[in-house]
C-alpha cells in the first residue's frame, strides 16, 4: 500500500506540476474528508484508487488550488452516458468511479494501453461548466463516454480543458496497486 506522500510525489512527477502544489491539493482533500486519513508512522493512511482519482480530479480540474475540494465534489459525481465495461464488469456510472476503475485496470494490462501501437486513453476535464470525457482507442475497441451533471453533454462558450492519458493512469495506478 502507498502513502499519501508517495501518491503526491508520483502525481507531481507525471503531471509536471510542482510538488508543493499537489501537496496543497492533497491537504485540501484530506481536510474535506475526500481522502483517506490516518496517523503517522505505521498508522499512516494508505490511499485507495478512489483517493488517487480524487487527487487527479483536483489537480486537473482546479483553476485555483483553494478550490480542490469544490472541484472534486463537482466532478466526481458527474453522470455517464454509458458505463465502462471491463470484461464482465461494468463500472464508471460516475466520473470518479470511472477514473478509479481505470487506475485499477490500466497497470494490469500494459500491452493494451501501450500507446500508438497498443492503444490510448485520454481523460478530458472541461470547465467552467463541469463536464468530462473519457476516450479510448484500443486494438479491440474504441469509443468515448461523456460525463455531465444531468446525463447530457452541456455547452458553454467559455471553456478550459485539462487532459491526461493512459500514461498518468498507468503510473499512478501501478503505484496505488503496490
Amino acid at each position: 500500500m502507498v502513502s499519501p506522500k508517495q501518491l503526491v510525489a508520483k502525481v507531481a512527477e507525471v503531471t509536471g506540476l510542482a510538488e508543493a502544489t499537489v501537496i496543497q491539493h492533497d491537504r485540501n482533500l484530506s481536510v474535506a474528508d475526500l481522502r483517506t486519513v490516518g496517523g503517522r508512522g505505521l498508522a499512516v493512511a494508505r490511499v485507495t484508487f478512489e483517493d488517487a482519482a480524487n487527487l487527479l480530479i483536483a489537480v486537473a480540474g482546479s483553476r485555483n488550488v483553494k478550490d480542490s475540494a469544490k472541484t472534486v465534489r463537482e466532478y466526481r459525481d458527474l453522470v455517464s452516458t454509458q458505463p465502462l465495461v471491463f470484461g464482465d464488469i461494468e463500472r464508471g456510472l460516475t466520473f470518479g468511479d470511472a477514473l478509479a476503475a481505470l487506475l485499477e485496470a490500466v497497470p494490469g494490462d500494459r500491452e493494451s494501453y501501450a500507446g500508438e501501437n497498443g492503444g490510448t486513453i485520454d481523460v478530458s476535464i472541461f470547465g467552467p461548466m463541469p463536464t468530462a470525457r473519457i476516450e479510448w482507442n484500443l486494438a479491440n475497441s474504441q469509443g468515448c463516454v461523456d460525463y455531465s451533471g444531468n446525463g447530457k453533454r452541456t455547452y458553454s462558450d467559455l471553456q478550459f480543458i485539462s487532459k491526461f492519458s493512459q500514461v498518468t493512469l498507468g503510473h499512478v495506478g501501478e503505484l496505488v496497486d503496490g
